[in-house]
């Protein structure tokens, strides 16, 4: 089976070394997804954008950071997966197996039982064609079940001193969310996966700031 996944993260990083202690740094991630729903009058499209305020405060000066937006994909699936490819358009991306994942500086996450974890960076894209580019998984089940189980997690990358860590931005949440459970298409179908809203309700536009953490 294969699996596509949009991508939402306007590409942005920003990289520097503070000059002072607890100086306060940050970037801001814009996020944007189409959304079709179901009204009276038929079928509509709903747009929805997302800003999310990164900042930091590294507790000495000469500190090196590192903050982007488009982190790695990251995707708990069930542990008979196999064979897993990933590509964009022409493009092979990487595929990485994790035993833990780092989604803040605590403790590491492991899967689920019965579950693997697996990274998958984002193709190269610029600003003006990223929300052109799809992520496309391909993997091998056993059994051919009717339906797959996972969870997944959009991500940007901290990296603040000596620490590394993936900071969540869809869902906002601080661990792998919820396990969203997809009827696998018949015929070689791609399975599409119906990304988390980015604004509550109907809303098209929604704000938040994320203060993150620098070790000492």
């Amino acid at each position: 089976m294969h699996q596509r996944f949009e991508s939402v993260q306007a590409p942005h990083y920003v990289a520097a070394t503070t000059v002072s202690a607890r100086q306060r740094v940050g970037t801001d991630c814009k996020l944007s997804a189409v959304y079709k729903v179901q009204e009276a009058t038929g079928t509509a499209y709903l747009i929805q954008t997302e800003l999310v305020h990164l900042r930091l405060r590294p507790p000495r000066a000469g500190t090196r950071y590192r903050l982007d937006c488009r982190g790695p994909l990251v995707i708990e699936l069930p542990v008979g997966a196999v064979h897993l490819d990933a590509t964009s358009g022409k493009q092979t991306l990487s595929v990485h197996r994790l035993h833990t994942v780092r989604l803040g500086p605590g403790r590491p996450i492991r899967p689920q039982p019965r579950t693997q974890l697996v990274a998958v960076d984002w193709p190269d894209a610029t600003a003006a064609t990223y929300d052109d580019r799809k992520l496309e998984l391909r993997l091998e089940l056993p059994h051919k079940p009717r339906f797959l189980r996972e969870r997944v997690v959009y991500t940007a990358s901290v990296s603040c001193g000596a620490s590394s860590y993936m900071h969540p931005l869809v869902p906002l949440i601080d661990d792998l969310g919820f396990v969203n459970a997809s009827t696998i298409p018949r015929g070689g179908k791609p399975l599409d996966f119906v990304l988390p809203h980015l604004a509550g309700g109907i809303s098209s536009h929604a704000e938040v700031t994320s203060t993150l953490a620098c070790p000492r």
